[in-house]
């Protein structure tokens, strides 16, 4: 007796998959192109506050160091953390003592001792330059945590610190606050008053930085 059973109908496409549309397909996704933002630095501040400390420290007060001279480039995609990069830089004569509370005589001295041999020796080592080596989310959002080599004094080492970046039209702005110690950089702490008053170790970094975002170059 004959089968009535019918073979099932074969399923039919209105198209091929051509070697080229498979070659498409197999194709990594292209990563997204960075935008690269130039430092305003009539926008950006950087500020080192130098604390005082010893036994007659808490006559005294701390030092604040400003510079508006921050130049350099930061690279970013909001939407991927680790795009991060930045590479920026600012003359180490630029920083200012701008201590409200001291007389302009002393403020000068203070100024001339930090820029002279005794610590960032400026005619030496007339550069400080930072340049980013990776960032990662930090475990408070939105900040970043940035690493990188400082290089201070001749001297380059890896810090880390965090970031928090905020877009803006046509630009972006950041701000942080870095700790180092300056005898990571060969540069002793200043003692003074037989030692009862000392400059401490380690200074504070805060920056506030705005970057533009930079026009592609000409074809």
């Amino acid at each position: 007796m004959l089968s009535t059973t019918r073979p099932a109908p074969r399923m039919r496409f209105p198209w091929r998959l051509s070697p080229l549309f498979l070659g498409l397909l197999l194709l990594p996704l292209s990563p997204l192109s960075a935008t690269v933002y130039q430092v305003d630095p009539a926008r950006s501040k950087v500020e080192v506050l130098v604390i005082r400390g010893g036994l007659l420290g808490v006559f005294g007060h701390d030092h604040e160091i400003v510079s508006w001279k921050l130049t350099g480039t930061i690279d970013y995609v909001p939407s991927s953390v680790p795009s991060l990069e930045a590479d920026v830089s600012l003359p180490a004569s630029s920083l200012t003592v701008v201590d409200p509370e001291d007389p302009l005589q002393e403020r000068k001295e203070v100024q001339s001792t930090m820029r002279g041999k005794r610590v960032l020796d400026v005619d030496r080592y007339p550069e400080i330059h930072f340049t980013s080596t990776g960032a990662s989310p930090a475990p408070t959002a939105p900040q970043i945590l940035l690493s990188g080599d400082l290089a201070l004094h001749g001297t380059v080492r890896r810090i880390c610190f965090p970031v928090r970046i905020t877009p803006a039209p046509g630009a972006i702005r950041a701000a942080g606050t870095a700790k180092v110690r300056q005898s990571d950089f060969g540069i002793e702490p200043i003692r003074f008053a037989a030692g009862t008053v000392r400059i401490k170790d380690q200074v504070e970094i805060h920056f506030t930085v705005l970057a533009r975002e930079r026009a592609p170059a000409a074809p």
